[in-house]
């Protein structure tokens, strides 16, 4: 990276959208390149599936082009509008995923034996056992601990991309965590 395209990518992310907004495309560019690894793994955090993360991920970035002229800067850094697409982009496709029918699903049913099943159950490692208590989790509790642990956001920008308060996204982390600590607890029993 020469020194022009290091100091266009150490730009403000506000002036960046700005540009784009006036329709400069090398500044969304710049917004794609800083913006694509938290999105995609907000996105892959909760879809666990390397394509369609991907997919999705390239959809946020299209419905925010498409969207970038009606862009207003309301006080919340521009990641959080990123990711308050991305939400809106997953809610989407579980809708889309959930209006398919059984005989669609009976088309891809895949029969398992007991090798490959015990095989799949050796492989269950902690990090699926963090998935099996997080999916416990009420959708808040869950979208914050997927925001502050797997996407290392700090409590302002979760409370901002979620519309709640620091004070409410802190009580949420207390909470959602005992939960955890407590199903895990379950578990060593």
């Amino acid at each position: 990276m020469n020194n022009i395209e290091q100091n266009r990518a150490e730009e403000n992310p506000m002036d960046l959208i700005q540009r784009a907004k006036e329709g400069d495309g090398e500044a969304f560019g710049l917004l794609y390149r800083q913006y694509f690894v938290p999105v995609f793994r907000y996105i892959y955090a909760r879809l666990k599936n390397k394509e369609e993360s991907e997919d999705l991920t390239q959809t946020v970035f299209m419905k925010v082009y498409q969207a970038i002229g009606r862009f207003e800067w309301r006080g919340k850094s521009p990641l959080a509008y990123f990711f308050t697409v991305s939400r809106n982009v997953l809610i989407d496709f579980y809708r889309k995923k959930k209006s398919i029918s059984v005989e669609d699903v009976e088309e891809f049913k895949i029969e398992l034996t007991k090798e490959e099943i015990n095989r799949r159950v050796e492989r269950c490692d902690a990090r699926q056992m963090v998935d099996m208590a997080l999916k416990e989790l009420k959708g808040f509790y869950k979208e914050v601990i997927t925001l502050k642990f797997l996407q290392e956001l700090s409590n302002k920008e979760i409370a901002e991309i979620l519309g709640k308060s620091e004070a409410s996204i802190r009580q949420a982390q207390c909470r959602a965590l005992k939960k955890l600590r407590d199903k895990f607890r379950n578990i060593r029993e």
